[in-house]
């Protein structure tokens, strides 16, 4: 160490002294060289081509020359220090990498006590991730560290190309006898090259240094990287083989030899110290993470029971927010969780406690009282869990301890499954969350005594596998729920209030709205609790390769390898496109098309064309999942198209009608329209046909091309008028043009009458004994134009009676 802050102080006056030089050789030599001398960017070329080359031995400088090129060479100079000046990289590595040879050291020293023994799983995977990490960080200083070295003995080998170039053109015969001061210059350019070269050759000399420190790190991990893997391989395969004696098999000299140690060995003390003397950042941001979002838990709580008056439907968040410190510490470890993968053991557990107190706090909130002796079971057996861990390195205490920890929880179990036939579970605790527990008090019943056994046989690495993964799989679990319902109640306060409450698309459907977006929060709730629970058994990792072999076998047809994870991931990419394209259609519909006002047709041409859209960019990213290239696939296309041309004219000729129909819009959806002697309602415009409700009740499938070739009345098609027609015969002796007046006024004082076009009445026939009229009138309920024919005609009849008009 000693060394190396010398070596520093020597580079540091070095680089200063350096620096003086080169301000002092800047001003000099642009003052003296700077002759305004023709062809400087031609010999500057010229120059720099000869130096990047190596050439069989360097050439002098022509004395034409000296002067650009002199120029040129100082820029090149002042850009190889600037470089030298501003490495923060190799800066950086200096300062850090100390302190991770420390941690290292003193990891491998606690890494190596718990290998000693019988490690649990959960250790196991903390430990893997550290060591993953500093493989990670090591192995990147080493990459920098050598890209640094080539760039520097680039630049070295440059400098000296340099030098020996000037010190050529030094010895020139004619360079005095052109001015008597130029060796000079020459000198003190040549005395600056080489002083950059002593520099640049002092940072290659440091980065080598640093680079031997780094391989010597990495080499003291990968002497902890045999024990780390058997302890693997014993964690996870050799469990059903005896790999301890039986508890009652011990006897005085082994409790005697293990008094004489340490419960917490120095290495894990002296890890937390230099984790809170080094890293206090990540305590102070999670600190101030759980500060605000403390503030905006407490804010929303004063508001929550406010709003909970004036919209019982926003009553079930209530309680989340009534413990703002709980809901804000189990929030900040949801977002922050990983920033603590690299803490010591020690941080971690204190840590993770502080999780699990909170998320206890907030479930009692959730659950019925019923249920908290569980949840005070589980903050319990944690803390007695972490004393055993700790307790691992002392492996008879630590199995005694465990002992006592099954027995405690066999007892618990009995006494819960006795217990909960007898206890019923109110509306409080969800359906699902009830139900769970009932299967975990069943598993525990199994866990709790088969641990127990395989501890005090001498199964250690069976107990610690069992019981490891069932308790870390409870923790997670339990925080889980929690931040599931801290979630829930978060969309229904956003569902509830402002800005998302004014949209028209969450006014109409809050409900289904809340109830879609927590259904796909307890899903992947679901699967981030199964994927950690798989995890703590040791069953992802040979589960997801197991998976990837069976995914990657491939399926040739013909020259096209198809594999069975790409025939799923088309298959996804398919359905994603339905789902993109129903939600937003679901957008449209509910939404933006009530705020555009666009005429009726419009919004499902909108829609059908979208719905086109994304299902064939769908189809087109799966083909280029699948891996076929899609310049093929266009020829194949064409060549698909004019072969299915003729077989399927039909439907092909109903497609583009269908397309025609949504741009053309001579009928749209709601239109009431008349096929020969079909009448009713267009349901649907499809992409084949068009579905058509007649009055009867029955719906008519009728064939795109068949609207577009034939004839077809559109009742409906600008207005929704409809005229209507009442035939009135009455007797001789009534003035017609009285009848005609009685007939107007009959059918303007209807409500079913519009007022423009007004009514009209006319005489169509004359006959001995009677007079024919006709009464026309027009409607804008075309939907139910019959009855309002009928009431006009009940009217008509009441007013005729009224004038004493008798009906011939």
């Amino acid at each position: 160490m000693r060394r190396d802050c010398n070596l520093k102080d020597r580079r540091s006056g070095r680089t200063a002294a350096s620096l003086t030089v080169q301000r002092q050789i800047r001003t000099g030599l642009l003052i003296a060289f700077c002759w305004g001398l023709s062809g400087a960017i031609a010999g500057a070329e010229q120059f720099s081509s000869a130096a990047s080359k190596q050439g069989p031995a360097p050439t002098p400088i022509s004395l034409s020359e000296i002067a650009s090129q002199a120029e040129f060479t100082v820029g090149s100079v002042q850009n190889i220090e600037t470089t030298l000046s501003t490495d923060q990289v190799t800066a950086t590595i200096e300062k850090r990498l100390p302190q991770l040879k420390r941690e290292i050291e003193l990891r491998a020293a606690e890494m190596s006590k718990y290998l000693a023994g019988r490690v649990p799983l959960e250790l196991l995977y903390s430990m893997e991730i550290i060591l993953q990490t500093y493989r990670d960080q090591l192995s990147s200083w080493n990459h920098d560290l050598t890209e640094r070295s080539k760039t520097l003995d680039a630049q070295v080998a440059q400098l000296d190309e340099l030098k020996k170039i000037w010190k050529l053109t030094l010895q020139l015969q004619e360079l005095s006898k052109a001015e008597p001061d130029l060796p000079k210059r020459l000198q003190t350019l040549i005395d600056f090259i080489g002083r950059t070269q002593q520099s640049a050759e002092s940072l290659r000399e440091r980065d080598l240094s640093l680079q031997r420190h780094v391989l010597e790190a990495t080499a003291r991990l990968q002497a902890i990287a045999p024990a780390f893997e058997r302890a693997q391989a014993n964690a996870v395969k050799n469990l059903f083989i005896q790999d301890s004696p039986p508890l009652w098999s011990l006897g005085l000299k082994e409790w005697r030899e293990e008094s004489q140690a340490s419960l917490i060995p120095s290495a894990s003390a002296a890890l937390f110290r230099a984790y809170i003397r080094h890293e206090p950042i990540v305590l102070l941001l999670h600190a101030a993470i759980i500060f605000v979002l403390f503030l905006f838990v407490n804010r929303l709580r004063r508001g929550v029971h406010k709003w909970t008056e004036e919209q019982p439907s926003l009553r079930p968040a209530a309680p989340v927010f009534d413990l703002p410190l709980s809901t804000a510490i189990t929030l900040s470890f949801l977002i922050t969780g990983s920033i603590y993968s690299m803490a010591p053991f020690l941080i971690r557990a204190i840590l993770w406690g502080v999780l699990l107190v909170s998320v206890g706090f907030i479930l009692r909130r959730l659950i019925d009282r019923a249920l908290f002796p569980i949840l005070n079971a589980l903050i319990v057996l944690y803390f007695v869990d972490q004393l055993r861990l700790l307790a691992s390195l002392l492996p008879l205490l630590g199995r005694l301890v465990f002992t006592i920890e099954m027995l405690g929880g066999t007892l618990f179990s009995i006494w819960l499954f006795r217990r909960n036939h007898s206890t019923t579970i109110d509306g409080k605790t969800t359906k699902l969350f009830a139900r769970t527990i009932r299967v975990g008090i069943k598993a525990g019943l199994i866990v709790f005594p088969a641990t127990l056994l395989a501890n005090v046989f001498g199964y250690v690495n069976l107990a610690n596998l069992l019981w490891g993964g069932a308790l870390r799989s409870a923790y997670v679990g339990a925080a889980v729920y929690a931040g599931l319902r801290i979630f829930e109640a978060l969309i229904i306060i956003c569902l509830g209030k402002r800005p998302l409450a004014v949209m028209r698309v969450v006014r109409l459907n809050r409900p289904m709205l809340q109830q879609r977006i927590c259904d796909i929060a307890a899903v992947l709730a679901f699967l981030y609790w199964a994927s950690l629970t798989l995890n703590f058994f040791g069953l992802r990792t040979p589960l997801i390769t197991s998976t990837e072999e069976v995914l990657r076998a491939n399926l040739a047809i013909g020259s096209l390898r198809i594999s069975l994870g790409q025939v799923l991931l088309f298959l996804g990419t398919v359905w994603a496109a339905f789902a993109a394209s129903r939600f937003v259609r679901f957008l449209l519909e509910e939404d933006i098309y009530y705020h555009w006002h666009l005429a009726r047709g419009i919004p499902q041409a909108i829609s059908t064309m979208v719905h086109y859209a994304i299902l064939l960019t769908g189809f087109f990213v799966g083909l280029a999942v699948l891996g076929i290239d899609l310049t093929k696939v266009t020829i194949l296309a064409g060549a698909f198209t004019v072969g299915v041309g003729f077989g399927l004219q039909t439907v092909i000729n109903n497609f583009v009608c269908g397309v025609i129909l949504l741009f053309e819009r001579p009928i749209k959806v709601g239109d009431i329209i008349q096929l020969d002697a079909d009448i009713g309602e267009v349901r649907r415009i499809g992409v084949r046909a068009c579905v058509i409700r007649t009055t009867d009740g029955s719906e008519v499938i009728v064939p795109n091309g068949t609207i577009i070739s034939n004839k077809v009345t559109n009742w409906t098609l600008s207005d929704w008028y409809r005229a209507i027609e009442v035939s009135v015969t009455v007797a001789r002796g009534a003035a017609p043009q009285h009848v005609i007046e009685v007939l107007k006024r009959a059918a303007a004082n209807h409500p079913g009458i519009t007022k423009e076009p007004p009514p009209q009445a006319h005489v169509v026939n004359f006959a001995s004994a009677a007079v024919s009229f006709s009464l026309r009138a027009w409607t804008e309920r075309y939907e139910d134009w019959v009855q309002v024919r009928s009431d006009l005609s009940v009217a008509v009849d009441e007013a005729l009676t009224r004038e004493n008009i008798r009906v011939a």
